[in-house]
């Protein structure tokens, strides 16, 4: 009998729990459902909607979070696009945009008027709290997903906190609440299947100071200020990587740079050959999560991205052989970017030393038509003078300073070493 009961006391509780989080839920809903706008981007000519994401009223009243990346449209063609929202009881209006960070993919828009009561906003919560995120998914109105707080990813700058919970497309700029109604994060994205990313409302609240002191001019070139900003933001990661102490990694006769930062994770990268094949090849495959969007043309930048790959043979005659690593040698970036978007690629080309063995090295560069000063680097360094061995390096940074570069790639080419 006390077995019996133990179990009811049990699924009497469990229900308990489950409407109290429902009625939470609710309540936050309730709370919020006027703070929470959707934000379009409205073409002039035809006044229709390019692109819509969700936002909310922040700071004093006036003011609106959301995703840069919802509002990027304007950036490149200001005198084309301009930004409105829509309330849930239809209210509607313009929004100017008066303040971005492009590396955390927030922007801050602010109304003429006042929109109504400000959000508050919090730290995290503990890992494994409930958090709540509201937005409009996919222009069907305003809505409220209940998930889990899953911590700061390691694997990124500290700017992504994992939610798990699924945001849909049009929830990006909207808020992520804590149980007591306060944002602690805005949504930025999904990778499906319940896994989310929310940048940390810290992030927001500086921003909100920024606003206060250096806000946007009216005829600023935005691209020239999304430039600068991307610049410093991808200079002060580059340092932080020539800081990190490397490890390295083993692959046959070379020993390689391995983990060069914390965003950085490698993976096994080795093609399944066929049983007949007359060669092995083995291949690693590095590269970071810091990516950046940057618009709808050119999306993420960002990337670090450097593979090794080895290729032996004893079976095959050296003509063979080499025509083989030849193929297989890579020597461009994988993109389809128009020429207005991006210039071709400028190569040098020399032959060095590396650790006593002659490799063949490229450095390449192109150039973004819009963004000044913003390169793609591409460094490619291949073994020569073996017979039936072939070893090569492709090491990729995009939306960088060439500049910049230089010595992260001279440093990488120091820490190889040859191990007969």
């Amino acid at each position: 009998m006390r077995i019996i009961q133990a179990i009811w006391l049990i699924v009497l509780l469990g229900f308990l729990s489950e409407s109290a989080q429902a009625l939470e839920t609710k309540a936050i809903f309730q709370m919020h459902q006027d703070k929470v706008l959707q934000i379009r981007v409205l073409n002039r000519e035809t006044g229709k909607k390019s692109s819509i994401g969700s936002g909310f009223i922040i700071g004093d009243g006036r003011q609106v979070a959301t995703n840069y990346h919802v509002i990027s449209r304007i950036i490149l063609e200001p005198e084309l696009f301009y930004i409105t929202y829509l309330g849930q009881n239809g209210r509607k209006g313009e929004l100017k945009l008066i303040s971005l960070d492009i590396a955390r993919d927030l922007a801050l828009l602010e109304s003429p008027t006042v929109l109504g009561e400000a959000t508050k906003t919090s730290g995290l919560p503990p890992n494994g709290a409930p958090i709540y995120a509201m937005g409009n998914p996919l222009d069907l109105g305003l809505n409220i997903v209940v998930g889990t707080n899953g911590g700061i990813l390691n694997q990124t700058d500290d700017s992504r906190i994992l939610f798990s919970g699924s945001l849909n497309p049009g929830m990006s700029g909207g808020p992520t609440l804590n149980k007591r109604g306060e944002v602690i994060g805005i949504n930025v994205a999904t990778a499906r299947n319940d896994i989310s990313f929310v940048v940390p409302s810290r992030y927001l609240n500086s921003l909100l100071e920024r606003a206060k002191t250096d806000p946007f001019e009216i005829d600023q070139d935005l691209k020239v200020e999304v430039t600068e900003q991307l610049l410093k933001y991808e200079n002060g990661y580059i340092k932080q990587v020539l800081d990190n102490k490397w490890p390295t990694i083993e692959l046959r006769n070379l020993s390689l740079p391995g983990v060069i930062s914390p965003t950085i994770r490698c993976w096994d990268n080795s093609a399944k050959l066929n049983a007949t094949a007359l060669y092995k090849r083995f291949q690693i495959r590095c590269a970071n999560k810091n990516l950046v969007y940057l618009d709808s043309a050119n999306k993420f930048v960002g990337n670090l991205v450097y593979e090794y790959f080895w290729l032996e043979s004893d079976q095959m005659n050296s003509l063979r052989f080499n025509n083989l690593y030849e193929k297989l040698n890579k020597d461009q970036i994988d993109s389809h970017l128009d020429e207005d978007v991006v210039s071709n690629f400028n190569c040098d080309t020399w032959f060095v030393e590396i650790s006593g063995q002659e490799f063949k090295t490229n450095l390449c560069r192109r150039e973004y038509v819009e963004y000044q000063g913003l390169s793609d680097v591409l460094f490619t360094a291949a073994l020569t003078g073996q017979k039936k061995q072939g070893f090569f390096i492709t090491f990729i940074m995009t939306g960088v300073d060439f500049k910049s570069t230089l010595p992260l790639i001279k440093r990488f080419i120091e820490q190889i070493a040859w191990n007969p």
